[in-house]
């Protein structure tokens, strides 16, 4: 144990001695790990909850398509719909995106009458339909970029250019900002106008599968029964979105891979090519006694100190940037739609798995770039190191 000590002291002192490079080092290295590790947390936490959003969809949906557009399906279509074995429920649903041209950001309005499952009532908790026109419920994100609250008129301009007051009569919020923070609930009627949709139509029709297992079933009937409609199933339309996110992600992090290799390709030359100040160091070391074990376990705890270190400052970083700070350096390049959406923050999860992935990607190379030239050094004989 006074072994270890001993020459954890003495690499403290090295430490101290070289401060400026052992700092300037620590500070490089911390950046390229938060750069890795803030889009390693970014992805995992936007696929997580964008699978809690998803989730929460129906079985299926029903979209009608002309000319390889989506346009509004009948009503009439609901019918024949319910028809089909397996089917346990057809609602028709009323949505769509607004663009707010006063602030810039992207709305989604739904329209129904009642309040959507799911949603946690922050202001008007005793609200549970909407039982006049003329009425709003929002998420948080509209009032933080408009500066209103509940109670507080509303204008909207509809397809046809025509200005439509609601009011909000509640505020809600759910387990994940991506569901509710644009979203806006209206009955129907003003949904309607607002999206410039008649009523004898819908945006696509909603259908819940009692039996999960007949799903591909039930989608097979429909395309058969239906034509120029597209068919989408929740599993689908997760598989996409974790497709896509992969995909960025992976962009981003075969770059930072490439940087994180070029800066341990310069840890093993700078190690490699040791300055003659080092080598006699090495070489007094084996002069009052040092074997060559005693000099590797020092290079080893050398290492251990600055890529532990760095790597515990860059996930840190990385943590306070995703989590805090909501990435701004990477959500406009990952979300892609992002700066014409009001602002979310994520939930905070990590897994164990990538901490330890950073930590071996980011250590393990760095120990290696300077164990193996040192090792090298220590061999050699002491006279010809303190000459050299």
């Amino acid at each position: 144990m006074s072994r270890w000590i001993n020459i954890l002291g003495f690499t403290a002192l090295l430490l101290k001695r070289y401060w400026r490079s052992t700092l300037s080092l620590i500070v490089v290295y911390s950046i390229i790990v938060f750069a890795f590790a803030s889009v390693l947390m970014f992805i995992q936490s936007l696929s997580y909850e964008s699978g809690i959003v998803l989730r929460s969809l129906p079985d299926v949906w029903v979209q009608r398509v002309i000319g390889g557009r989506l346009v509004p399906i009948d009503n009439d279509v609901t019918a024949g719909l319910a028809k089909i074995r397996g089917v346990s429920c057809v609602h028709q649903r009323v949505w769509g995106y607004y663009f707010d041209e006063g602030t810039g950001g992207v709305f989604t309005i739904v329209g129904s009458d009642s309040i959507p499952d799911g949603l946690t009532m922050l202001a008007g908790k005793g609200l549970t339909s909407f039982d006049t026109a003329g009425v709003a419920v929002c998420g948080t994100g509209y009032l933080e970029l408009h500066g209103v609250s509940i109670g507080s008129d509303i204008i909207f301009t509809d397809t046809e250019r025509h200005l439509r007051t609601l009011r909000i009569t509640g505020v809600f919020t759910s387990s994940s900002d991506l569901i509710t923070r644009d979203l806006i609930v209206v009955p129907y009627g003003e949904a309607r106008r607002l999206l410039g949709i008649g009523n004898t139509s819908s945006t696509d029709i909603a259908i819940d599968v009692a039996n999960p297992d007949e799903v591909e079933t039930v989608v097979r009937k429909i395309s058969q029964r239906i034509p120029n409609v597209r068919v989408v199933t929740r599993e689908q339309l997760i598989s996409t979105y974790q497709s896509l996110f992969g995909y960025r992600g992976s962009l981003f992090l075969f770059g930072l891979m490439i940087s994180l290799l070029a800066f341990v390709i310069l840890a093993w030359q700078k190690a490699g090519g040791l300055s003659s100040k080092e080598q006699r160091e090495i070489g007094i070391q084996k002069a009052v006694g040092w074997s060559i074990p005693d000099i590797m376990i020092q290079k080893f705890c050398e290492g251990t100190i600055i890529s532990f270190n760095a790597t515990l400052l860059g996930l840190i970083a990385a943590y306070c940037h995703v989590f805090f700070f909501g990435a701004p350096l990477l959500k406009p390049f990952l979300v892609g739609w992002s700066v014409v959406f009001p602002g979310f923050h994520l939930l905070s999860h990590l897994e164990l798995s990538s901490i330890v992935l950073v930590f071996f990607l980011s250590v393990i190379p760095y120990l290696a770039a300077t164990v193996v030239p040192s090792w090298k050094a220590a061999i050699s004989d002491p006279a010809e190191i303190m000459h050299a």
